[in-house]
Parts: structure tokens; sequence; C-alpha cells
């Protein structure tokens, strides 16, 4: 009965506290939705890289990609994608798959892609799922000064 009468004097917070734990919930799928990006498992990205014909894109910081990255990817950080969309735009590809570390980024990636003539694909989960699917990350090699090697 105290709980009842609680919820009746304080309906506002408790209603407020009840919508934000739902949107937490329900966040990733409404940004997936409206994302120009398509959403692909490790399973689908496997088959896109397989098949070829596709970019695929790593949108983490330089120091995060030299630790562990998908094979062929090219690394370019969110922060500069914009000014490198003219380099995305020479690439033969018709796709590109983007991921980050938990496809997070990678939406925010998608949204500034949507304006080249590609198909953009976001992998669900980024890095993180990769990894935990148990497939291969290849690590850029240091060189003898401690930067990565190009």
């Amino acid at each position: 009965m105290e709980l009842l009468d609680f919820l009746i004097k304080n309906w506002m917070p408790a209603l407020l506290f009840v919508i934000s734990g739902v949107m937490i919930f329900f966040w990733p799928q409404i940004q997936n939705r409206f994302s120009p990006a398509v959403g692909v498992s490790t399973t689908e990205a496997i088959r896109l890289i397989n098949a070829g014909g596709i970019i695929v894109l790593d949108v983490r910081d330089a120091a995060a990609y030299a630790e562990g990255h998908l094979g062929k990817a090219i690394n370019i950080p969110l922060a500069e994608l914009r000014e490198k969309l003219p380099e995305l735009r020479k690439r033969s590809p018709k796709n590109i798959l983007v991921y980050c570390d938990r496809g997070q980024r990678s939406l925010s990636a998608a949204k500034i892609l949507a304006d080249i003539d590609k198909t953009i694909h976001n992998l669900k989960g980024g890095l993180a799922a990769w990894k935990e699917a148990g497939l291969p990350v290849e690590k850029t090699p240091e060189k003898s000064n401690g930067k990565p090697a190009k």
C-alpha cells in the first residue's frame, strides 16, 4: 500500500522512470530502423566479404584499429570520415561494411556515408560481436620505433 501511495503522489517522476527504462531497451532498435545502413550479423558480414566487391571500413581510432581489426579493413576514424568521403567515392565497390567497437559509432558513420552512391552495411554488435563469434582479427604490426607499420 505504501508503494501505491508513493506512486500516486509521485506519478510524474515514476512515469519518466518507466519511459526512460523502456527507451534504453528500445533505442538501439529505433536507431537501426531509421539508419541508412542495413544491419548485418557476423554471418552475413562474412558472406559479403567473401563475395568481394565491398569496402570494409573501420571507423575506430588508429590505436584501436592497430590492436585488432577485420581482415582487409581500412581505417578512417569517424572524426575524419567527412573529409575522406571523396576518397571513398572513388573506390570501385558498390558496398561498404562499416563497423566500430559495438556498432553505435558505425551507425553515425552510416549517416555520413548515406550521401555516397554505395550500399552501406553496419556490422551489428561491431568488433565485439565479431570476436564473440570466435572470428579472426588482424593486428597491425608495429615498427621498431613503436609506430604502426603502413
